[in-house]
């Protein structure tokens, strides 16, 4: 009846799935469901197999899977002080053009509005203040309920597995912003690249395992990767009351499977050997906007929004079994994952600029993991160096090299003939501080942008008002929230519980 029971819910699970995409919060945490830790796509231990490494999940260990898990981050940004007046961009500047009477490609907001807004009065609407950095995000605690389950067939040589961490309040957050000057039409800050909202995201994969002998196993499972699709047509009836508007709405939301693959060979009783390949995953939401006016003139606009990308990620493992005896095993593991960030695709589907193209990264891991009778526990070390490089121009990606220690224990037992597990973890990620300085920007009498992937000059030098020269703009004025530097460093700590039954 139990192993019944198991096999629908699989069953139920893989029907539901396809409301799901992953998120980097498996790549972070690991298998938190299992003594696998860090070590998941190596160490057969638990349901995290199906989303690791498939091949696995024909040696982990059968059985509901149910669990909670509690995450903050503290990332804390800190902005280098602007080094004087001359630099704010000034006011009145709405009318402004180049000498030739050609208008700017965009026009920055007054800086001393942006930090301390505007009252009401006879010719203005009130303006809410964006203070520089005053609504960074990074400093956020979510929970989540964790649910796995393994089940086998064919005298356990099929297996099939699904893993899933569901956030508990916001179900996703989806919090896009710009990495350059025109953030400051919104939050005016700074904000994490890869971790804050990506680490929300309702988070499932499946799974299936085949065993070809006994030494050889191949998988392969797949996560959703969505797609939103909204449109929002608009009748204006009076440019000058935006307030009066008529919106229809038309969606959709088109579901495209991200596959990985796995495979784990035991070169000798002691030694196992694995590779592991995830296409790249996102969730995407394009918005496109239809305005009519009454004078019957219509004009359409669109962007597409990307989130969660995660890139190809290529892994090898192997572990060693120091000690090998019916009371205790004591084995070392390591992992090297290659992740091929320089296709990264930021929140606006953009990038990164060419002469600030993101790298890829090798990340290293070590464990060592020890089982003593009916307890098992580890201890994983791993490292993540980021793919972003020095941020000394027009963009501000925030991300940091980052070291993390987890480690965890686990009890196995026996209730009413019923083998059961019960587990705790807990780890701790440190984001290596880091500072970055932007270069000068060399600015022109007529007001040509030679130098785009440097800080932006938002008031070109010719501006001119009514054929007046506007004075004291010569040189760099800028409202780049990262300019002239900024720092970045802090900490991610999660911890966890489980408890396993095996049918």
């Amino acid at each position: 009846m139990r192993t019944i029971l198991c096999r629908s819910t699989l069953a139920c699970s893989l029907l539901t799935a396809s409301v799901a995409q992953a998120s980097p919060l498996f790549d972070l945490g690991g298998d938190m469901g299992s003594t696998a830790g860090q070590q998941a796509r190596v160490l057969p231990e638990g349901s995290g197999a199906a989303y690791f490494n498939p091949s696995l999940l024909v040696e982990a260990p059968e059985g509901l899977t149910f669990g909670v898990v509690v995450l903050t981050q503290q990332i804390g940004l800190t902005l280098d002080g602007r080094p004087g007046t001359q630099f704010a961009v000034p006011t009145g500047l709405e009318n402004a053009g180049h000498a030739d009477n050609t208008r700017w490609d965009n026009y920055p907001i007054a800086t001393t509005l942006l930090q301390n807004g505007r009252m009401k009065d006879a010719l203005h609407a009130p303006l809410t203040p964006r203070p520089r950095q005053g609504a960074s995000t990074g400093h956020q605690t979510h929970t989540y309920e964790m649910i796995g389950l393994v089940t086998k067939f064919f005298d356990k040589r099929l297996a099939f597995g699904i893993h899933g961490l569901v956030p508990n309040g916001d179900f996703t957050q989806m919090n896009a912003f710009y990495n350059d000057e025109r953030e400051q039409y919104f939050s005016n800050s700074l904000h994490p690249e890869l971790y804050g909202d990506r680490l929300t995201a309702l988070s499932i994969a499946f799974g299936a395992g085949l065993k070809l002998s006994d030494d050889f196993a191949l998988g392969v499972g797949a996560t959703m990767s969505l797609k939103a699709i909204v449109g929002a047509p608009t009748y204006v009836a009076d440019t000058g009351n935006l307030g009066n508007i008529l919106v229809d709405i038309k969606g959709s939301v088109k579901v495209a499977l991200s596959p990985h693959f796995g495979a784990s060979y035991k070169l000798t009783p002691r030694w196992r050997l694995t590779a592991t390949a995830h296409a790249p995953e996102k969730l995407e939401l394009s918005t496109n906007f239809t305005f009519l006016l009454a004078n019957g003139l219509e004009q359409a606009s669109g962007i597409t929004f990307v989130h969660d990308y995660t890139p190809w990620q290529l892994g090898a493992g192997s572990a060693y079994d120091l000690i090998q005896e019916r009371e205790q095993t004591l084995s070392l593991v390591g992992t090297l994952l290659y992740a091929k960030w320089s296709d990264y695709r930021d929140r606006h589907g953009n990038a990164p600029t060419p002469s600030y193209a993101w790298g890829d990264t090798l990340s290293p891991s070590f464990g060592v993991h020890h089982r003593w009778g009916q307890t098992k526990s580890f201890l994983d070390l791993v490292y993540q160096p980021t793919p972003v490089p020095e941020q000394t121009g027009r963009t501000n990606y925030v991300d940091n090299d980052r070291a993390g220690v987890d480690g965890g224990i686990e009890y196995q037992f026996t209730v009413w003939g019923t083998p059961m597990r019960v587990g705790a973890q807990a780890q701790v990620h440190v984001l290596i501080p880091r500072r970055q300085t932007k270069l000068p920007t060399p600015t022109y009498a007529d007001g040509k942008n030679r130098t785009p992937e440097l800080v932006k000059d938002e008031v070109p030098d010719d501006s001119q008002i009514s054929g007046t020269p506007v004075k004291g703009v010569n040189g760099l004025q800028t409202n780049n929230p990262g300019w002239p530097g900024f720092g970045s460093g802090g900490a991610i700590i999660t911890a966890g519980l489980y408890f396993s039954v095996t049918p």
